[in-house]
């Protein structure tokens, strides 16, 4: 028990001590109060619960600043249309297409993560296979952890669960509360949607919720 006390008040001064970087995307900031300048934030939720959605719009302000970033698109589902509806400057994305083998994926992340070159790095294993997820060991989220610390990059890592525990900053679970819907009929799109944020602490669960209301993307 009191290893256990060391353990949670270490990462607590931790947190303490890391710098945050205001995104520009106020409901995310309000929340977390910006993304941790050399850490991860891990974003998870069901299929359709809107993350991608969450990252495309921080991505969009990434590269409105004139930073460089890349997408490792584990599943071959990154849509650049979409992206660019979004906001997202496609010029200033490096697409890393992994060809559904979420194996490259982290291989190739380590890589962009040891490069430090990036200002944000999405690693979307959102639709990868659970049976690979079970068997990746620990050791490779601390390995991300320990690469991207003390370096300008945000790593951003998106999954239908939440995996990384202590060896993210941030963990951010996202639910979608509703759809807008435009058309008639059988052809009827969604346009737009309310998601509910709710910041997970790695040591100590559920913290504090809050809404993005109309973003517009991938749900």
């Amino acid at each position: 028990m009191i290893h256990e006390n060391v353990v949670r008040l270490s990462e607590f001064a931790e947190l303490q001590k890391q710098e945050k970087v205001a995104t520009g995307v106020a409901p995310f900031d309000e929340l977390t109060g910006g993304l941790v300048r050399g850490g991860i934030c891990e974003f998870f939720g069901k299929k359709g619960s809107g993350k991608r959605s969450v990252v495309f719009a921080l991505l969009a302000a990434m590269t409105r600043e004139g930073k460089i970033c890349t997408v490792v698109d584990t599943s071959n589902s990154f849509d650049p249309v979409s992206a660019e509806k979004a906001g997202i400057d496609l010029d200033r994305i490096f697409w890393v297409r992994c060809d559904s083998d979420p194996q490259k994926a982290v291989l190739a992340t380590d890589y962009l993560v040891q490069s430090r070159l990036f200002g944000g790095i999405w690693l979307d294993m959102s639709l990868s296979e659970k049976n690979f997820l079970d068997r990746m060991p620990n050791s490779y989220w601390f390995r991300f952890k320990v690469g991207i610390k003390d370096s300008p990059s945000h790593l951003l890592v998106t999954l239908e669960e939440g995996r990384l525990r202590s060896a993210c900053q941030q963990s951010v679970y996202v639910s979608k509360d509703r759809n807008g819907w435009e058309g008639d009929s059988c052809f009827r799109v969604i346009r737009h949607g309310s998601l509910s944020l709710e910041m997970v602490r790695p040591s100590s669960g559920k913290e504090v919720s809050t809404g993005i209301k109309g973003m517009e993307g991938i749900y």
